[in-house]
């Protein structure tokens, strides 16, 4: 596991040299290598398509140096290595690959690490491919553990700190452009203002955080139908775990900026942003729309000869939703947000950004007043900075822009569900409105340090509480199956003997952010029906889903004959049957078949 860390860390400085910025070289080597073997994954295994791809890009990158000679950015080197050992020890306090959706993103990245071409198998679903959801980061994802050369379920660990530090390196690579130190990092690592309160709450009545405290923060704003929305920023995300779409995308939109920034300022890089559309995408289409819409009109603005690369990344964008069978609801909502609860989320950030525009503020105070709906509407707040920026015209204020259309957006326009619009599109948001809070920032740590500390200290409250209380325990190790190792040893030595097998398996099934799952989550083989409620939403095909879970409950209830139909049926090789499955079902009798694993609790049969 060290070597294999050592290894990835030795391709990433390598791999560091291939385009000209260190600070995006990195990343985007990453994501070309990953859009390469997506290609080629149509037409080849991944694993030979990931060689081929890499084989390619290293060639090229030993060509450049060759050619301009190697290079260390010692600086941006050390932010990568120190924010990677630090989510790495994070990891290996709680390394399970358990709880939320980590089955699902474990699922996923098998899937790709063992596909036979793309689509991917859809491990939840036997018989049917992963053409039901925007698959990408797992590519990436799959691209980071195949550079470690480990198991899967250490990679998952290696993957998910490697988004966290690489997100940290690459903005400190564009902030030191933009001449902001490292107090420019703060917003990315920020907390919204309700962990201040809740923290204080606590303090009030004499108690201390609990678990949850890292959780809450992300549950501010009520919603009719859901409780609540889900209200992500960057840094919680880093920490809870998941290894989702969302995540993986938060480093790419940091990358886009930075790209963004060089084609803005030098009219370079112009050839990568095709290819960033596509990887955001197909990595989290909701990210999209904006960066689309962004990089197409600062092209169009700066060359209306840059029309191809617009064309080129729309035809891209197309043929990922080709592939794809999903499509989403958009309807109006008059559901607004609750001024206290948006100040809850947003009100640490807004200060700074009122602050950029202060010149502007003293010179047309007027356009405060487009405020002036807020109480009734509180993203109505974000109107005049949004103005202000249309005047000021610099490259972090058209990211102001689009933050600010966005934040609106959601409090007017629900795509799927709203709880699901916000917690895209804030997060977008966040993300958008980094550059320009950074700078402020810094400027008023230069003009004013008290409340420029003040509010750092506000806004570090988050990171400084939840980070200790999410990492509730002390494992010490990577494997993220360690946990299973323990409570379920029988099917930890079962997902080690099938893994690699490609296999239809039968295993248990019961509903979504269960155990259900467990072993097509973690050998990428396809279970005839898990994570049901998850498969319904993808493929709207409910009839098709209760047949198949009542299948799976008749061949752990019916005669053994009768299994053995259903099993072939379903083309499935394996039965698995360990405690989880006795616990659903009861006793069952497999005698008809072969029986060709057995480990403390849990027997697997052949389907012959």
């Amino acid at each position: 596991m060290i070597e294999g860390i050592a290894l990835l860390v030795l391709a990433l400085v390598l791999l560091s040299n291939t385009f000209k910025d260190y600070h995006i070289s990195k990343l985007l080597s990453i994501v070309v290598i990953s859009f390469l073997a997506y290609v080629l994954g149509h037409f080849t295994s991944f694993t030979t398509a990931f060689t081929l791809s890499t084989i390619f890009v290293v060639f090229y990158t030993l060509f450049r140096i060759g050619k301009e000679s190697f290079r260390i950015d010692r600086e941006n080197e050390a932010v990568f290595l120190i924010s990677f050992a630090f989510f790495l020890f994070l990891r290996s306090l709680v390394p399970d690959i358990i709880g939320a959706e980590k089955f699902m993103d474990s699922a996923f990245l098998n899937a790709v690490l063992n596909a036979d071409r793309f689509p991917p198998p859809d491990p939840y679903f036997a018989g049917k491919r992963l053409d039901v959801y925007y698959y990408f980061g797992s590519v990436i994802s799959a691209v980071i553990a195949k550079l470690t050369l480990t198991p899967p379920w250490y990679a998952y660990n290696i993957a998910m700190a490697f988004v966290g530090a690489i997100s940290i390196s690459t903005l400190h690579g564009f902030l030191r452009e933009r001449g902001t130190g490292a107090i420019g990092l703060v917003p990315l690592i920020a907390g919204p203002p309700y962990a201040v309160y809740e923290l204080l709450k606590h303090l009030s009545s004499g108690s201390l955080p609990e678990y949850l405290f890292y959780w809450n923060s992300t549950r501010i704003i009520p919603d009719s139908t859901f409780g609540n929305v889900i209200t992500e920023f960057p840094y919680f995300s880093f920490i809870h775990g998941d290894l989702h779409a969302h995540v993986v995308a938060i480093p790419l939109k940091i990358l886009f900026i930075a790209i963004l920034y060089r084609f803005y300022r030098e009219n370079e890089y112009s050839w990568a942003i095709p290819v960033m559309n596509f990887a955001l995408f197909a990595t989290n289409s909701w990210d999209a729309p904006a960066f689309f819409l962004l990089s197409a009109v600062l092209m169009l603005l700066k060359d209306r000869n840059y029309w191809p690369h617009v064309l080129a990344s729309a035809l891209l964008m197309l043929a990922f939703k080709l592939e794809m069978r999903v499509s989403a609801p958009v309807f109006i909502t008059m559901e607004f947000s609750p001024l206290s609860s948006f100040l809850l989320f947003w009100g640490l950030l807004l200060p700074p950004l009122y602050y950029r525009y202060r010149d502007e503020i003293r010179e047309r105070p007027a356009i405060l007043l487009s405020a002036i709906l807020s109480p009734l509407i509180p993203a109505f707040l974000f109107a005049p900075p949004a103005i202000y920026s249309l005047k000021k015209r610099e490259f972090e204020d058209v990211l102001v822009i689009f933050a600010a259309i966005f934040i609106l957006a959601c409090e007017f326009v629900a795509i799927d569900f709203r709880m699901n619009t916000y917690f895209k599109f804030y997060l977008l948001s966040w993300v958008l409105l980094i550059p320009a809070i950074s700078m402020a920032i810094r400027d008023l740590y230069r003009e004013r340090k008290r409340v420029a500390i003040v509010l750092i200290a506000l806004m570090l409250v988050y990171p400084a509480v939840a980070t200790p209380v999410r990492h509730y325990k002390a494992e010490l190790t990577l494997d993220g199956l360690r946990f299973m190792e323990k409570s379920h040893p029988g099917d930890y030595d079962a997902v080690r003997w099938l893994y690699g097998k490609n296999a239809v398996i039968v295993e248990g099934v019961e509903g979504s952010y269960t155990y259900s799952g467990r072993i097509a989550s973690f050998t990428g083989d396809q279970a005839i029906i898990a994570w049901p409620n998850h498969e319904v939403h993808w493929r709207d095909n409910g009839e098709e889903i209760a047949r198949r879970m009542g299948d799976v409950r008749a061949i752990y209830t019916s005669s053994c004959e009768t299994a053995l139909e259903i099993a072939r049926s379903y083309n499935a090789t394996y039965i698995v049957y360990g405690e989880y499955e006795k616990s659903l079902y009861g006793e069952q009798n497999f005698s008809c078949m072969e029986k060709v694993f057995e480990s403390r609790g849990t027997e697997i049969y052949k389907v012959d």
